[in-house]
């Protein structure tokens, strides 16, 4: 694990949609206001599953079943099985994408290799979505040190956050039901980071559930280089999202209103990301060398 000391105070030009923000920010790990809540420098051999599923959504396809969308989020990769393909060195988890791992038809098949925090099972005795957490928390600071894979048309990996409790996905914070019928998924989201694999430079931020949440940001180099730190801090109406220690972009307005786990993954999916590239530079990797969350005291 390497482990990388951020500066005391960060400075940066706010490009957003806030009209001011606080220029010196002060890291979690040197203000003693924050306490440490989630750690996972990915040290050992073995994936720690005290802390994570080994999967992508686990329970999520019989959830699209049960209200009444048995047709969404099975569009050619979920069939496979949602079963994360990894790597553990050196102190670096590497989510990996391989030519046939995770296991699918034809190389060029959608797959997705994952982890996250918490699941939902259905329950067939109480009719109903039973959760499974390992860690979820509500506000905070959440971070990443990874570096994101040479890749090309159809792939992308990201680092986000979804509420807690299936049903917790069909609402926005304002209690209103998300547009499952225009064929979109209900969820209630915030994308640390959602990177483009044709693109070295083009990155995504987003809090999914309002049209004003939406944030392109272009990064000043080509990050499949070296490793980079991604973060939010999420407060009570207010996102604001950090890269490498500085403020780059802000949102204002609702935010969710649960708890929420972590997602990470490497996907091969098409669609939205461009036609899968037949020559995509196996094996793919998202190396992830930490994952921590504060929470204020």
């Amino acid at each position: 694990m390497r482990f990388v000391i951020l500066g005391s105070l960060v400075f940066a030009v706010i490009t957003g949609m806030c009209d001011t923000v606080e220029k010196n920010v002060p890291h979690p790990s040197e203000d003693p206001s924050w306490a440490l809540t989630f750690e996972d420098t990915f040290d050992g051999d073995k994936l720690d599953e005290s802390k994570w599923f080994p999967g992508y959504r686990l329970g999520r396809v019989e959830y699209y079943k049960r209200i009444g969308f048995p047709n969404q989020h099975t569009r050619g990769w979920q069939p496979c099985p949602p079963v994360a393909h990894y790597v553990l060195k050196d102190g670096v988890l590497k989510l990996r994408v391989d030519r046939d791992l995770p296991k699918r038809d034809t190389q060029d098949t959608k797959t997705v290799s994952g982890l996250t925090s918490a699941i939902y099972r259905y329950d067939e005795a109480t009719g109903d979505f039973k959760d499974e957490v390992r860690f979820a928390q509500k506000y905070g600071w959440w971070e990443i040190r990874c570096r994101v894979p040479v890749g090309g048309s159809g792939a992308y990996t990201a680092f986000w956050l979804h509420s807690v409790g299936a049903r917790n996905q069909e609402y926005s914070p304002e209690g209103v039901r998300q547009g499952n019928p225009a064929g979109k998924s209900p969820a209630i989201e915030i994308d640390i980071f959602e990177w483009l694999c044709r693109d070295p430079r083009h990155n995504q931020f987003n809090v999914h559930f309002t049209k004003n949440g939406h944030k392109v940001f272009r990064c000043p180099d080509d990050m499949t280089k070296e490793f980079h730190t991604w973060a939010i801090n999420w407060e009570e109406g207010r996102i604001t999202w950090f890269f490498d220690g500085k403020p780059v972009h802000v949102y204002q307005g609702p935010t969710p209103k649960h708890k929420m786990y972590l997602l990470m993954a490497m996907f091969q999916i098409g669609g939205w990301v461009g036609e899968i590239d037949k020559n995509l530079p196996y094996p793919m990797d998202f190396e992830v060398d930490y994952v921590r969350v504060w929470q204020k005291k």
